[in-house]
């Protein structure tokens, strides 16, 4: 790729000649001798190697050439003049962008409170969640999309940096109707001829619970299977088998029909964190939001409903 060697004051010197039309006119808008306006003018068509302007003693025009490149460095500097502005903006917390990437299960029930927070003291801010499964999550923070994310991934990750910040066991999900529902805890045992209902084995969740259940001497089986929660949670409000989730998964909004129960040995758990890129340096908004998270954590583990 050749190497562009422009300077922006002769962008700026060019365009100016272009909209007024008169080397007189262009040099007295941007402060410029004639004859400084006219080296600039120079200097670009010399590093462009092609003409731009066409000049008489009466009159300048554009050439075919300086038409079409018009265009283009006027894109160039209106692109330039917003990037500016908005760095200038982020660093007053006027306006911005602050990306999360999130497990559904934390972005549906914990992140919408703390985000509620950081509108408040950032009105100007946007926000932007992704809220997808563990892998995607964390491939969003290595690649930059997201500035944090809340992952139960990602600690072994020498580009990630993994702050711990609660662990979450697993319970089994039954329907009320269910004769399991009035027990205080199940054994795993008491799952055997229970059809259960899991996640595609693509996701973190099956894999862990699939570990687990290698151990036991006889285990259930996975029935049914969807391929995200909110699918599987679907199947079990219509009686269809018992779950085996994180209790963050949960949600109020499925307590009306669905109750969660402890489980016995081996109980299954996962550390849920809050993932940086290695050496990302957060600005004060991303922070303030972060500091919003950790307090919605905080108080989730004070008050667990299980």
């Amino acid at each position: 790729m050749a190497r562009i060697n422009l300077e922006l004051n002769e962008l700026q010197a060019f365009l100016a000649v272009a909209e007024k039309a008169s080397f007189k006119a262009a040099a007295e808008s941007l402060y410029l001798s004639q004859p400084a306006l006219s080296r600039r003018i120079d200097k670009l068509e010399q590093s462009l190697q092609v003409r731009l302007l066409e000049r008489t003693t009466r009159s300048v025009r554009l050439t075919e050439e300086g038409e079409h490149f018009r265009l283009h460095a006027q894109n160039v500097l209106d692109e330039l003049e917003q990037a500016v502005r908005g760095l200038g903006e982020r660093a007053h917390h006027r306006s911005g962008l602050v990306s999360i990437a999130s497990i559904p299960s934390a972005a549906q029930y914990l992140l919408p409170a703390a985000l509620a927070s950081f509108a408040g003291e950032y009105p100007g801010m946007c926000l932007k969640v992704f809220d997808e499964g563990a892998q995607d999550v964390l491939n969003h923070v290595l690649e930059g999309k997201a500035d944090f994310g809340i992952n139960f991934i990602g600690g072994e990750d020498p580009g990630i940096d993994f702050q711990p910040m609660f662990t979450e066991r697993y319970v089994l999900v039954v329907r009320k109707d269910h004769p399991l529902a009035v027990q205080q805890s199940v054994e795993w045992e008491e799952l055997v001829g229970e059809r259960l209902i899991g996640v595609s084995q693509r996701s973190g969740n099956r894999l862990l619970l699939d570990h687990h259940l290698a151990s036991l001497p006889e285990r259930p089986r996975v029935h049914y299977e969807a391929s995200h929660l909110h699918g599987a949670y679907g199947m079990a409000m219509a009686g269809l088998g018992v779950m085996v989730v994180p209790e963050l998964s949960l949600t109020p909004a499925y307590m009306h029909t669905l109750v969660g129960i402890v489980l016995g040995q081996p109980q299954i758990s996962r550390t849920i964190g809050l993932i940086t890129r290695v050496g990302y340096k957060p600005s004060p908004a991303v922070m303030r939001l972060i500091e919003f998270t950790r307090q919605e954590f905080t108080k989730y583990c004070l008050s667990k409903p299980l």
